[in-house]
C-alpha cells in the first residue's frame, strides 16, 4: 500500500521518481497495471484489438523515449525508477480518468464542446501532462520549462505512434 501512496504523491507533486524503489518486480507490476488501465480506458470507445495495440504502443513509446532521454543526459541508472514512476502515476491518473471518459462518452457529440465532461477531460489531460513534466524534471535534473517542452514532444511522439498503429500504417 505504501507504493500506491507513493504514486499518488507523485501525482500530487509531493514525491518524485527518486522516491520509487529500484525493483524489477515493481517495474513489471506497474507496467502491467498501466497496460490494463490503458486497455480499459481505450476499450470504452474502441475495439479490443485497437485497445490492446494502443496500450502496447503507449508503453513502448514511454520506455524508448524515457531510455533515450536518460541516456542522453547521462542518467541511465535512473531508468527503472523513472519508468516505474511514469507507469505507476499513469495508472493512478488512468483510474481517476475512467469515470471521466465514461461521462464524456455519455454526452452527445453536439454537446461535448460545451459540457462539464469536456472541462473534466481537459483538466485530466493537463494534470497528466504536468505529472509527466514533473517526473521528467526530477529524473533528468532539468528546469521546469525544459521538462514542459520535453513532455509536449513526448506526447506528440506518443500520439503519432498510437495513431499510426491504429490506422494500420505501422
Amino acid at each position: 500500500m505504501n507504493i500506491v501512496m507513493r504514486f499518488v504523491e507523485i501525482c500530487l507533486f509531493k514525491a518524485g521518481p527518486e522516491d520509487v524503489p529500484v525493483s524489477h518486480w515493481l517495474l513489471k507490476i506497474t507496467l502491467l497495471m498501466y497496460f490494463i488501465v490503458g486497455v480499459v480506458i481505450s476499450r470504452i470507445d474502441s475495439a479490443w484489438d485497437a485497445s490492446l495495440f494502443t496500450s502496447l504502443t503507449d508503453i513502448l513509446v514511454m520506455i524508448v523515449v524515457t531510455g533515450l532521454l536518460l541516456q542522453f543526459r547521462g542518467f541511465k541508472a535512473r531508468f527503472q525508477q523513472t519508468v516505474t514512476a511514469m507507469a505507476g502515476a499513469g495508472s493512478c491518473l488512468g483510474i481517476v480518468g475512467i469515470p471521466v471518459v465514461l461521462l464524456f462518452n455519455q454526452v452527445s457529440e453536439q454537446e461535448r464542446l460545451s459540457s462539464f465532461a469536456m472541462l473534466l477531460m481537459i483538466a485530466l489531460m493537463f494534470w497528466s501532462l504536468m505529472v509527466t513534466a514533473h517526473i521528467f524534471r526530477r529524473s533528468l535534473d532539468i528546469k521546469p520549462g525544459a521538462a514542459a517542452v520535453l513532455t509536449i514532444g513526448y506526447t506528440i511522439v506518443s500520439l503519432l505512434a498510437v495513431g499510426l498503429v491504429i490506422s494500420g500504417v505501422a
